[in-house]
């Protein structure tokens, strides 16, 4: 498996670069897969060595590599934050790293879509100026400036191919990690429901709580571990398995998870054979699956990779209350708890599902 990494400061595109290559390979047959790092880390507190978990992000992109590989995919493309000051760092695959770069003022526009404060617009970008202007010289810099996406596509898949010989005899060797979820106990809060349900808002409320008590605790979203096209199995439950040994590993002794509905918690018991797994199913009627809908495409809530509702059109509202409404239908799975989830807010379903969990 051959690896494409791309780094860079907030609001250089590397995101919305990687997603586009993943996506046009894909449609071109290739058996691709493709994670952002950013959500490789989510585990707070920090540990006090890792002030910015940068070990724990590039260890658990060894773990996901290997179950994508695993998985038979052929080219994996990573996005997301790099340590500026460290050279790339191996993870068992010929990798090839590109840095991309932008001036201030592109990356100020870039960033604008995410409705931040102007001060915090402020702080990013000037870190952002700092980080990149010394960020390790084996990284290979593409600029972004003044390019549309599928300029910067074109321009990262040939660089891609031009630094892939090199990059297969000289990547560096990492031991294999070990596959940890036949052995790792602790707490798994597993949350699903019908499409547009609000499963996400709430695994992250419930977090978030969780961080605010300073209870060292992982996040983690199946769907963003589980892109891959053309390949030989879904990964997604496998590689959350693989986040929640490595959280445990420095102190997490619960995750919460946010989950298609499509993964049967059959599946999931199997890939936590030793956890305390708790399955909650949200259910709302379909005004409100709707209304969450509606309020998704006018980007209400983080801009997550592959949301086909952000910026949406009417049609894509339509399609996905349609397919919320005919997962309502499915009878209660065993072990799930279903939760109302109608008219309350994130907070007030947070609440109702920790009213379930025992001390």
């Amino acid at each position: 498996m051959d690896v494409l990494r791309l780094a860079g400061v907030p609001g250089v595109g590397k995101s919305t670069v990687a997603w586009a290559v993943a996506r046009g390979l894909a449609a071109d047959g290739e058996r691709v897969g493709y994670v952002d790092i950013d959500q490789l880390g989510m585990c707070y507190p920090a540990p006090p060595d890792d002030p910015d978990r940068w070990d724990l992000k590039e260890a658990a992109l060894q773990r996901v590599a290997a179950r994508f590989a695993e998985a038979r995919v052929e080219r994996l493309v990573v996005s997301g934050v790099a340590d500026p000051a460290d050279p790339p760092r191996a993870n068992g695959h010929p990798t090839v790293s590109l840095w991309l770069d932008a001036e201030e003022v592109t990356r100020r526009e870039r960033l604008a879509p995410r409705g931040w404060p102007q001060g915090q617009v402020d702080e990013v970008v000037a870190i952002g100026t700092a980080e990149s202007a010394t960020a390790h010289p084996s990284w290979a810099r593409v600029d972004t400036d003044g390019s549309a996406v599928d300029d910067t596509v074109r321009t990262v898949l040939a660089r891609w191919r031009t630094d892939a010989a090199t990059a297969a005899t000289t990547v560096a060797p990492v031991p294999a990690p070990a596959s940890t979820e036949d052995d790792v106990t602790g707490r798994v809060i597993w949350i699903t429901g019908p499409r547009c349900s609000g499963a996400s808002s709430v695994a992250w409320e419930m977090a978030s709580a969780r961080w605010a008590e300073g209870l060292r605790t992982g996040f983690v979203d199946v769907a963003q571990l589980g892109f891959a096209w053309n390949a030989h199995r879904a990964v997604g439950t496998r590689n959350t398995a693989e986040m929640q040994g490595l959280f445990a590993g420095v102190g997490a002794q619960t995750l919460v998870v946010t989950a298609p509905f499509e993964i049967d918690p059959a599946e999931v018991g199997q890939a936590f054979p030793h956890a305390d797994l708790r399955f909650f199913r949200l259910d709302a009627d379909p005004e409100n699956l709707r209304a969450r809908a509606v309020r998704r495409t006018t980007g209400e809530g983080p801009r997550i990779i592959g949301d086909d509702l952000l910026d949406g059109a009417p049609e894509a509202v339509d399609l996905a209350v349609a397919q919320g409404v005919r997962q309502r239908q499915t009878p209660v799975r065993a072990g799930e708890q279903m939760i109302d989830a109608t008219t309350s807010s994130a907070s007030e379903i947070a609440e109702a599902v920790r009213a379930h969990l025992p001390d």
